[in-house]
């Protein structure tokens, strides 16, 4: 397994009201771009130029026909993982490691052979400037573990970004070791730069900026 392919992602922040909370993060000095077509949107994302990125997302609500069919195709994991981000109604529901390569062969092969059950799905979106962006996404079945997103193509991260709160980077996410399998993270993710792992607490907990004491979860409250 070649674990420098591996990095953090993105971090995702799950509100109710998308426009209100891009608006209140423009307030606060943030660039957000959403997803898509403002009025289709279900996220939007707060790019830096390099590290760690955000993304703002509300529930898109599955419908029953679309849960009933995830189940039936043995995507129950999946459909897991997407309850867990529902149940919060405004915070970090999620964390996220990638690749820095256009394909996640290696990962796949690597979860083979770690024993390790997952889901694998293509994926696709027109973004904001018209481009058609694919991906792969790899979901462990473990929903308490990161997913694995493949690189995007094209590349969508802007070159040149200047928040005028003045923000360059995220600094450091912190992470609850409970219900975390550390010894499968530590076999995939070389490079920890950047990442706190926390006693007696599950999930994403907080993010920090360089610099900077600015917290999204004080800003979408």
């Amino acid at each position: 397994m070649q674990k420098e392919n591996i990095q953090l992602s993105h971090v995702l922040y799950r509100v109710n009201d998308l426009h209100e909370s891009v608006f209140k993060l423009q307030k606060e000095g943030f660039v957000v771009e959403y997803g898509t077509d403002p009025e289709k949107a279900y996220n939007a994302i707060i790019w830096f130029e390099e590290g760690i990125f955000v993304e703002i997302y509300t529930n898109s609500g599955l419908s029953l026909p679309i849960r009933c069919m995830i189940k039936l195709f043995g995507y129950q994991s999946v459909l897991g993982r997407i309850n867990k981000w529902g149940n919060i109604e405004n915070g970090w529901c999620e964390w996220s490691l990638e690749s820095r390569i256009k394909k996640l062969d290696i990962a796949r092969e690597f979860f083979k052979n770690e024993k390790e059950p997952f889901k694998f799905h293509k994926a696709k979106r027109r973004d904001i400037n018209n481009q058609i962006l694919k991906w792969e996404l790899l979901m462990p079945n473990d929903i308490y573990f990161p997913f694995i997103m493949s690189a995007y193509t094209p590349n969508p991260r802007p070159r040149k970004i200047e928040h005028p709160n003045g923000i360059q980077s995220v600094s450091k996410i912190i992470i609850g070791k409970d219900n975390l399998n550390i010894s499968l993270l530590d076999n995939l993710l070389l490079d920890k730069t950047g990442l706190q792992l926390v006693k007696d607490k599950i999930g994403l907990q907080s993010v920090e900026f360089e610099n900077s004491t600015l917290k999204i979860e004080h800003i979408l409250i």
